[in-house]
């Protein structure tokens, strides 16, 4: 993320990039772009001009001069244990974790091993059209091994199908309530 008052008119532009292979090209389309920095409505005065251009080719060395710029360089969903030395270690989650973003987590015993459990619960159904949604989480349990380790239980085995934008997990006695965006609250009783 690349910042600055990049138009000279007192607020701060921020300008979303990603990288493929090796160069950084905005996240914003053209549209978005010009509603938000005037002055780029002189440079792309058609969609084919903004359609390859980089970062570098949308701002001069000059304007990008004194930009902000923030990376994001961890981006997997894990868990982080508290050792006994007061560090935290990383703790990788099952490849299914990555599938779509988390926004809910409810640690509870689902098996009764006496070990504790995760559910994890997401999914993002208003994205850009260009993304398209994430929404691949339907419920996602894990078992928990009681040494900080986790394994993915399907969703057939778990009986968990919760569609939609989950915001919220709560247990309360045997029942597990899923609050979801935009929908009524979904119930599960576990046996």
């Amino acid at each position: 993320l690349y910042y600055k008052d990049f138009d000279d008119n007192g607020s701060v532009d921020p300008i979303l990039t990603f990288y493929i292979q090796g160069k950084s090209y905005p996240y914003v389309t053209r549209d978005e772009l010009q509603e938000q920095v005037s002055m780029m409505r002189t440079r792309f005065t058609d969609y084919k001009s903004y359609a390859d251009a980089t970062l570098q080719d949308i701002f001069t060395p000059a304007e990008l001069s004194g930009a902000g710029r923030l990376t994001a360089n961890y981006l997997q969903t894990a868990y982080f244990e508290s050792s006994a030395n007061g560090r935290f270690v990383e703790r990788k989650l099952p490849m299914e974790v990555q599938y779509s973003p988390v926004y809910a987590i409810a640690s509870l015993d689902y098996n009764k091993d006496g070990h504790k459990d995760v559910l994890l619960g997401g999914n993002i159904s208003q994205a850009r059209l260009r993304f398209g949604k994430y929404d691949a989480n339907y419920g996602m349990l894990l078992q928990g091994n009681g040494k900080g380790g986790f394994t993915y239980i399907p969703q057939v085995k778990s009986g968990f199908k919760v569609n939609g934008d989950v915001r919220s997990i709560l247990q309360v006695n045997n029942t597990v309530l899923f609050g979801l965006n935009q929908q009524k609250i979904k119930a599960y009783k576990t046996k």
